[in-house]
């Protein structure tokens, strides 16, 4: 009877380690990017994830979605400013087909700037008031309803 215990409170921790999310962060693809300012941006951008949210903040310990943005790029020692909206007119307008790691995604969600910075075709990093330093897809519903555009400061 003690076997039988033991083998079924066995199978009960093994089938709980595929039942429970886990909280590690997020695999995604990056795109081969040359050494150098993507590179580094993407890195650093990617190295934040799990952080806290806390709104006016521009790290290293808690961000808000410019503050990512202004943190990550200062140490990849490219200068940029420090509001959204600001960031969101520097550098050049791209297209969603010109897209590179390293890019800014900007968002416009009920009068708010958002912006995050794109690590791939499809995924970027960003600050979420709910989750946190964390990344997400474009081809979510959600997040194509409120995406305004593309900018590249390299």
């Amino acid at each position: 009877m003690k076997r039988f215990a033991g083998r079924a409170a066995l199978l009960v921790c093994v089938s709980l380690m595929f039942l429970v999310p886990s909280c590690a962060p997020k695999k995604v693809k990056i795109y081969d990017i040359p050494e150098g300012a993507r590179s580094d941006v993407v890195q650093i951008a990617l190295a934040q994830q799990g952080k806290q949210y806390r709104s006016g903040n521009k790290g290293p310990d808690y961000f808000d979605c410019s503050g990512l943005i202004y943190f990550t790029y200062r140490q990849a020692g490219i200068s940029v400013p420090k509001t959204a909206e600001a960031q969101g007119r520097f550098g050049a307008e791209i297209s969603r087909g010109a897209v590179q790691p390293g890019d800014l995604v900007l968002f416009k969600i009920k009068n708010d700037d958002h912006i995050g910075i794109m690590i791939n075709g499809s995924d970027f990093v960003h600050a979420s008031k709910s989750r946190g330093v964390a990344i997400d897809s474009l081809e979510s519903k959600y997040w194509q309803r409120y995406l305004v555009g593309f900018r590249s400061l390299m």
